[in-house]
């Protein structure tokens, strides 16, 4: 068993409530931090929110003895808050900045993750997007992931914090609450509704299964060996729109979707994880077709 105290932002999530599940018996203690989480059992202790005043977190820091920080907490998806830009990036930023400036003054944390987004690049290199590609992202929900990840990068370099920042292809799974094509497409077909979908169906998109992510932060939180800074990750295949309804349709009869004749964004159908694997061992277990059936199996 692993002896670190660990503090978990947005436990109660789609990332943050299974990487909760996964670890309790892994780690020594866990601080959730969520509004809606309740506690677990002896080892888990919930609070509903952190006073973003920086020494209030240094406080709570010490008094839980926290020594790595899983910072999975903010406003996701790029489709929210465009009219409220000050909520996602209180969120997404400020709130980040806090974390890590009491995490220095703090100076126990041995280990801070932080999950970035696919987002933060913007437009993708369609030949390989790997993590020495520029970020542009082109949303504010990107622009604050880019912010957040170039401010920890800076903490890294300046004041040798370890800090990994994993930035994930689109998430989905079962307990998801904010938009996504994948979602939206098993919603509809649950709900036999005909979804319309703003792209070919020929389009491709790296997509990653949940149970991934958690495993993929298991595998950072306990890696002992020298890490680079920055990470991407995704899922083992890059399905096309096509692919994804024909997994649908084999667990709800007649699923329907029509497409477009156009492209709404660019065709993305490489973005590389060979880092991750070759550094931290990781590997995607779950393909659509297997994240799919996993996630059916959960809502039946």
């Amino acid at each position: 068993m692993n002896l670190d105290n660990v503090l978990i932002t947005g436990a109660s999530g789609l990332i943050g409530s299974p990487l909760v599940k996964k670890l309790l018996n892994k780690v020594n203690f866990i601080v959730g931090v969520d509004p809606v989480h309740k506690d677990l059992q002896q080892n888990y202790k919930h609070l509903t929110d952190i006073n973003q005043d920086v020494s209030d977190i240094v406080k709570l820091l010490t008094k839980y003895n926290i020594s790595k920080i899983i910072h999975v907490g903010g406003v996701s998806g790029p489709m929210l808050y465009n009219d409220k830009p000050d909520l996602i990036v209180q969120n997404n930023v400020i709130f980040t900045m806090r974390l890590i400036e009491a995490s220095r003054i703090y100076g126990k944390i041995k280990r801070f993750i932080f999950c970035s987004s696919i987002s933060a690049y913007g437009k993708l290199n369609e030949s390989n997007t790997n993590e020495e590609y520029r970020m542009a992202p082109e949303n504010l929900y990107g622009a604050t992931k880019a912010s957040s990840d170039m401010l920890l990068k800076m903490y890294a370099q300046n004041y040798g914090l370890d800090i990994m920042s994993l930035r994930l292809s689109t998430v989905y799974g079962y307990r998801r609450s904010t938009s996504c094509f994948i979602n939206d497409m098993i919603n509809s077909a649950i709900n036999n509704r005909t979804i319309n979908l703003p792209f070919k169906k020929d389009l491709c998109w790296p997509y990653v299964y949940v149970k991934d992510v958690v495993s993929c932060i298991e595998k950072c939180l306990i890696h002992s060996k020298k890490h680079s800074y920055d990470y991407n990750v995704s899922g083992p295949d890059f399905p096309s729109y096509q692919e994804i309804l024909e997994q649908i349709n084999l667990y709800v009869e007649n699923s329907q979707a029509t497409f477009s004749n156009k492209n709404s964004f660019d065709e993305r159908k490489l973005f590389s994880i060979e880092k991750i694997k070759n550094e931290i061992g990781w590997e995607p277990k779950y393909s659509i077709k297997h994240g799919i059936k996993d996630y059916f199996a959960n809502i039946i």
